[in-house]
């Protein structure tokens, strides 16, 4: 192997490449990246066995080969040469890197253990990478961070020719929301459950290329999603199982309705959540005439409250929350006013967008005694 690249792209790309990488790899090799060059192209090429990211990276071509290197040193090598032309050559298992007077050999290993990594065929969706972004910080906050039931760590898909449902939860709160379809070659009612952690790697990788559409290939057969953004893949697999009926979780009555600020509300749960904190984090929302009141108490920190005027629909009532689940949501809201209806101190509480948007957040409240 042997190629000539830019510096500014080997880092571009090395950091695209590392989120490939996981903390404690299953495999030793598994802490490398395989630099893979073709008479074609070059590509750098990571895996946790979850998800995988493939990129094709500008090179002049001398030679091809293929050689897995450890990431970290080879990411922390390149991180420190100057601009220009770097060149990489390998020689049996080592890569050799060779820079503006700049000379180093890293040790490597030969690809024939690296995973095979599911490569794109042709996409079936095309999306906006704006809007996905969006629709992922509203839906992904609702995904299950353990994977003591696989299912509730992914994001639900379900797929119409215009359009896909995105719905998440973990079991005490639930985020739905709905996804514009540019193009779609995709049976009708087609569902998929995703990794919540591969869809917000590939909202990352779309923030930091500025792409403005991508593509989206599900491969049933060998349970994989690949996504393609310019020159660069991100695969990952499906989870297997049966997603809940969440329908039957999202309330469609109420018995009380408010309408407040939202960002009021954000810092009035800031606030109290200070006090909270060796409470479970449970702050009270009651609802009383034309307002809201915030409050958290605390027999070692003291209390907090904070009332915020409030448009008010049906009968007064106090519900307990965890403080996270709230300021999760009001966080990646960027809405004036919200709305919360609920039925009851113990019934799911529903919270909307004034502006008639889809997203809807269902949060689950705390039993609390007294």
């Amino acid at each position: 192997m042997k190629i000539s690249v830019q510096t500014t792209d080997l880092k571009k790309y090395l950091g695209i490449v590392n989120r490939g990488i996981g903390l404690r790899p299953q495999l030793p090799i598994l802490s490398g990246i395989l630099l893979q060059v073709t008479k074609d192209e070059v590509n750098l090429v990571s895996t946790d066995l979850e998800i995988s990211f493939w990129v094709r990276v500008p090179a002049k071509i001398e030679e091809e080969g293929e050689l897995v290197v450890q990431a970290k040193l080879f990411s922390e090598l390149v991180s420190g040469l100057p601009a220009g032309v770097v060149n990489l050559s390998s020689d049996k298992d080592s890569l050799k890197i060779e820079a503006k007077g700049i000379n180093a050999e890293i040790i490597g290993q030969g690809s024939e253990d690296f995973p095979s990594i599911p490569r794109a065929k042709k996409a079936q969706l095309s999306l906006k990478s704006g809007e996905f972004r969006q629709k992922m910080d509203r839906v992904c906050i609702s995904a299950a961070r353990d994977d003591t039931r696989p299912v509730l760590t992914g994001v639900l898909w379900e797929l119409s020719e215009k359009t896909a449902t995105l719905v998440a939860t973990d079991g005490y709160r639930l985020s739905s929301d709905k996804l514009e379809v540019a193009k779609s070659s995709l049976e009708k009612e087609t569902k998929f459950i995703l990794p919540a952690r591969s869809l917000s790697e590939v909202s990352k990788v779309l923030s930091e290329t500025g792409e403005d559409t991508f593509g989206v290939e599900f491969d049933k057969e060998n349970q994989q999603v690949i996504f393609t953004i310019a020159d660069m893949e991100v695969s990952s697999r499906l989870i297997a199982g049966e997603f809940p009926p969440y329908q039957q979780i999202i309330p469609n009555t109420y018995s009380t309705k408010t309408l407040f600020a939202r960002e009021e509300l954000l810092e009035a749960v800031k606030r109290a959540n200070l006090f909270a904190k060796d409470n479970a984090n449970i702050v009270k929302m009651a609802i009383e005439e034309k307002r809201v009141v915030v409050r958290a108490e605390s027999s070692q920190l003291g209390s907090n409250s904070t009332e915020i005027e409030s448009e008010v629909e049906g009968e007064a009532l106090t519900v307990a929350f965890n403080a996270r689940y709230l300021l999760d949501y009001l966080s990646v809201n960027n809405v004036e006013m919200v709305r919360w209806e609920t039925e009851g101190e113990l019934k799911p509480s529903v919270f909307k967008r004034e502006d008639g948007d889809d997203w809807i957040q269902v949060v689950m409240p705390v039993r609390t005694q007294g």
